[in-house]
């Protein structure tokens, strides 16, 4: 194109021949733009003098650039759409109710704000906090052996009670795997991965306490009717104890050994090494997700933002040392995440800086 300019700025014939001119005439009117404003002669097309040819070869050249403008700078409605979109995705949200049952065959329903309604035989979808029961499944002793996985994504969390009445909250990036009904057995049994919190019911079949396991990453959790919490996300299994007693052992641990935790004890399980250590800890900094909490108490600071890159969906990118940074305090889960990285600030040991959906860490 620039060479034709200068053609054009000299006072000698253009090399531009005429089949290079009705290529050039066929592409600029089938631009929508050029053919809703063409008038009925447009269409006609006749051969003209080396003079008006260059003439309309100028004239060719600054509608190219007209078009290109219009193109360029004023958007369609579809363009608009599309940036709306994208800047959406591009927006930091703070997580939502949101899940995904998984059936056996392979199919799934997806669950929370925006899903279609389509409840299965075996459950029932309730509205926010209620979550999905298997309680009043009908079928349910019919499906025994049935297994649904329930799967969270990173910026969801789900509510789910189990045919038994177990309640089970699951965290961001998680998923838990359960039998449709417990039915007549001698033993309930539920398989994590991430981090749940259950409020687990009592249940009796033949005058006998069904135990409920929990087996997540190397440990086996046994108990009657408690509460507890299960973290699974690094290569250490943190279990919480809210109330009541639970027993615990683990993969590579020499014979039967195991360990019974009372309230406020913590075991900490590293599947690494196979070594087990239990302390006693305030639980309120650990169960604090499930009721819409950020909470911590002298916690590593890539802990913290290990839990808000899940909640919000974000990645995060460390430009200094942190080892050795540590945070403590509360925010809701559902502030901008503006500011909860403010706060995090306030301690004076960081620097955090939003870059679309990352996080830089500086000092």
């Amino acid at each position: 194109m620039l060479d034709l300019w200068d053609q054009i700025q000299e006072d000698k014939p253009l090399a531009f021949s005429e089949d290079d001119s009705d290529r050039l005439y066929d592409k600029i009117y089938a631009r929508t733009e050029v053919s809703k404003a063409r008038r009925p002669q447009d269409k006609l097309r006749r051969r003209v003098s080396p003079f008006v040819r260059k003439v309309s070869s100028v004239a060719a050249l600054l509608t190219i650039f007209f078009v290109a403008y219009i193109v360029l700078f004023h958007p369609t409605s579809e363009d608009e759409e599309i940036s709306r979109n994208v800047e959406l995705r591009a927006k930091v949200m703070p997580g939502s109710k949101k899940a995904r049952i998984v059936f056996e065959d392979g199919t799934y329903q997806e669950l929370g704000d925006g899903a279609t309604p389509n409840n299965n035989q075996a459950f029932k979808v309730g509205k926010g906090e209620e979550g999905v029961s298997y309680v009043e499944s009908f079928r349910a002793s019919e499906q025994q052996t049935t297994m649904h996985t329930l799967i969270t994504p990173v910026g969801g969390e789900y509510v789910v009670r189990l045919n038994d009445g177990t309640k089970v909250w699951l965290n961001a990036n998680s998923s838990l795997k359960y039998p449709v009904s417990f039915g007549d057995v001698d033993i309930r049994e539920v398989e994590l991965e991430g981090e749940a919190y259950f409020d687990v019911a009592k249940l009796e079949t033949h005058g006998k306490r069904v135990p409920f396991v929990v087996r997540s990453q190397g440990q086996v959790l046994k108990v009657l009717g408690t509460e507890f919490n299960i973290n699974t996300f690094s290569d250490n299994v943190t279990t919480t104890l809210v109330e009541g007693s639970v027993q615990v052992s683990f993969d590579g641990l020499a014979g039967e050994q195991h360990y019974v935790l009372k309230p406020n004890d913590q075991s900490i399980y590293d599947s690494r090494t196979k070594q087990a250590n239990i302390v006693q800890i305030d639980p309120y900094y650990v169960t604090a997700w499930k009721n819409g909490d950020f909470a911590f108490d002298n916690a590593p600071l890539k802990n913290v933002m290990e839990d808000i890159a899940r909640w919000y969906d974000v990645d995060v990118t460390y430009r200094t040392e942190v080892n050795d940074v540590r945070f403590s305090g509360k925010v809701s889960k559902f502030e901008s995440i503006e500011t909860l990285l403010q706060t995090i600030e306030w301690t004076g040991s960081v620097k955090l800086k939003l870059d679309g959906r990352r996080i830089i860490v500086m000092k």
